[in-house]
């Protein structure tokens, strides 16, 4: 009897421990562009199974029937020529040239984007905005304008204070929602490190009891009604429209490529694919991989990115 429950406490402890491997297995294989390539697979006909951002076998098989219909090799493998045909680019040089892929819109296109839901989209096929192109020099000009103001930028670069960098490399690692955001959604918020301070307390629930939407959040802090709402000025007076258009833009709104090369540019990272400068320049965040590959549009995550509607 001894021996049969020795035995039955081995196999449920074997269970286990494969259910821990496999699990973080799964968590470690996850990548925004197989996500964002089962969206595009799914949206077009073909069926990966669940959109989890793995590479398994029915996304395999859903990339294969797509490689055949469009006449590529039949590979199974998100190659640089299935991408393409995906509209997915993944190069490691647009840092070079970071540019408007979208016009910075006026207040009220950007309140008509919202009202029309478009710029919260979750992975799912045909999600309004997916794949959204971004005003990048505007972007760029407003992080590198705040970071002169809060001192955010790395060690080395002019502005930089310790405080600054400490804040907003810390926020980096937060647990607080960040697999509802894009990398340039996270890192735009980051390096404001003061101002931010009204419009988290009010979407986490801090200063108000309750959770907030983005949407209200905003206004309430725009119009002084909310906590810590003196801060929040600074960003309603130099970048009302680039803050609205980068934290309302969902996880999978963003091109994925655009993103990562305004955040490269940011923290002058001139070769994306060289994982010691990607180390040295570029701090992670919280479900970026630690082997400097973070710099990459195609990078393995340790968790998922999820979307979150308003």
């Amino acid at each position: 009897m001894a021996l049969i429950l020795k035995s039955s406490l081995f196999l449920y402890l074997l269970v286990l421990i494969q259910s821990g491997y496999s699990t973080v297995s799964m968590a470690a294989s996850y990548n925004p562009i197989t996500h964002q390539a089962q969206t595009n697979l799914t949206e077009q006909g073909f069926s990966p199974g669940t959109l989890d951002g793995v590479l398994g076998k029915g996304t395999s098989s859903a990339i294969k029937a797509f490689q055949t219909k469009t006449n590529l090799p039949t590979s199974g493998i998100l190659d640089e020529a299935t991408l393409q045909k995906l509209n997915i680019g993944v190069s490691v040089d647009r840092v070079n040239a970071i540019q408007d892929w979208r016009v910075l819109t006026k207040q009220a296109d950007i309140d008509t984007l919202l009202t029309g839901n478009t710029a919260y989209t979750n992975y799912q096929a045909n999600a309004a905005a997916a794949n959204l192109d971004i005003p990048g020099l505007a972007i760029l000009a407003a992080m590198n304008k705040s970071a002169d103001t809060f001192g955010s930028r790395r060690a080395g670069q002019a502005g930089h204070t310790n405080q600054g960098y400490k804040y907003m490399s810390e926020c980096l690692k937060t647990n607080y929602a960040p697999t509802h955001w894009s990398d340039l959604t996270l890192h735009y918020y980051c390096q404001m490190s003061k101002p931010r301070a009204c419009y988290t307390y009010a979407t986490s629930g801090k200063s108000t009891g309750v959770k907030l939407s983005r949407t209200l959040s905003y206004s309430g802090c725009a119009t002084g009604k909310l906590d810590k709402a003196a801060d929040f000025s600074w960003v309603t007076t130099h970048q009302p429209l680039v803050f609205q258009f980068v934290m309302f833009g969902q996880t999978h709104a963003f091109n994925h490529e655009q993103v990562q090369a305004v955040i490269n540019g940011f923290y002058g990272v001139r070769n994306a694919s060289d994982k010691a400068e990607c180390r040295l320049k570029r701090p992670r965040r919280t479900e970026d991989p630690n082997d400097g590959t973070h710099c990459l549009v195609n990078k393995n995550m340790s968790q998922k990115l999820v979307g979150k509607g308003i």
